[in-house]
């Protein structure tokens, strides 16, 4: 079976794409630019989109990190919680930024947790959803 045979990844193409990423610390930066269809009749992202974007990017973020502070390991991929909550109004072509960390970034990992916030791209004082 040949790579284009393969099922996309639920959520892996809604445009958004990784920046950066600091492993050791736990961080993880991506953009994208909304799009009217990731936008509900009321104005907010699409909680499912937050959603499905936190989920696949974290457990991606969690993974590493856990490998990285305890190598010798099974990696950690599941947070102890997500929760999504709207913020803001938000308007097709709004370029936004998604931080995505690790607040529990220690050695010890017992209770894996993972974040990610959904900024306005050039005011990240506009938080759009976290």
């Amino acid at each position: 079976m040949t790579t284009s045979m393969l099922p996309e990844m639920y959520g892996s193409s809604v445009g958004a794409h990784v920046v950066d990423t600091d492993i050791e610390n736990g961080t993880m930066r991506l953009k994208m630019c909304v799009e009217a269809e990731h936008i509900t009749t009321s104005g907010v992202l699409d909680e499912g989109l937050v959603a499905t974007i936190a989920d696949n990017h974290t457990t991606f973020l969690l993974m590493s990190h856990s490998l990285s502070v305890q190598p010798d390991q099974m990696p950690i991929s599941v947070s102890i919680c997500l929760t999504v909550h709207t913020m803001a109004r938000i308007a097709p072509g709004t370029d936004i930024e998604i931080v995505c960390s690790t607040p529990l970034a220690t050695s010890t990992l017992k209770q894996p947790q993972a974040a990610a916030v959904f900024v306005d791209a050039h005011d990240n004082r506009i938080v759009y959803a976290k």
